[in-house]
């Protein structure tokens, strides 16, 4: 398990490894789907750059049924983020729309195979009842089926990363863990 940051250098002029396979967590989905989320901006460039204009690197990004329920669920919070932050209020009719836009946009990346289903299995749940206490129950799904197939894992949730080296030995094999720091929120 190594952690590389999407915005530093080295990961700049490499880029992700060709053929990876990488499990996509649910506020990277959401960044990248909703433009009122803080890593809005950082998410967008690092598809742009090096997902969907990388012709050299075949990737295979995947999610499961627990991270889109935790962005369905999510939907609304980058608005209410966003109102907090600017001392605005966003109209019904401005967070209706983008509620229906940002799943209208998550389904098409479904439907055209841009996000891949990847979900678990027995050895996966086991390994979710192991490090379920350290990294709570959501993240231990993900990071569980991550480990199970020992692909990476992309995610800009700090405090996921710091929980996932404190069960690193338990998760062995979960190949990169991409990840950014709070300096690139907007």
């Amino acid at each position: 398990m190594q952690k590389i940051d999407f915005n530093g250098s080295i990961f700049k002029k490499k880029g992700f490894e060709n053929e990876e396979d990488i499990l996509i967590d649910s506020g990277v989905i959401l960044a990248y789907l909703n433009a009122y989320d803080s890593w809005h901006n950082t998410v967008t460039e690092l598809f742009d750059n090096h997902i969907f204009n990388n012709v050299d690197n075949v990737l295979f990004l995947y999610v499961n049924p627990t991270i889109i329920n935790e962005v369905t669920h999510l939907l609304t919070k980058p608005a209410i983020q966003y109102e907090k932050k600017h001392g605005v209020t966003l109209s019904d009719t401005d967070k209706e729309s983008m509620l229906i836009s940002t799943a209208a946009k998550l389904k098409q990346s479904i439907e055209n195979e841009i996000f891949l289903i990847l979900d678990g299995n027995k050895a996966s749940i086991l390994k979710q009842l192991e490090v379920f206490n350290t990294l709570g129950a959501v993240d231990a799904v993900n990071a569980s089926i991550a480990n199970e197939f020992g692909i990476s894992f992309l995610t800009v949730d700090n405090k996921l990363v710091k929980n996932l080296f404190k069960v690193k030995n338990q998760l062995s094999d979960i190949h990169n863990i991409y990840y950014t720091n709070h300096t690139y929120q907007t």
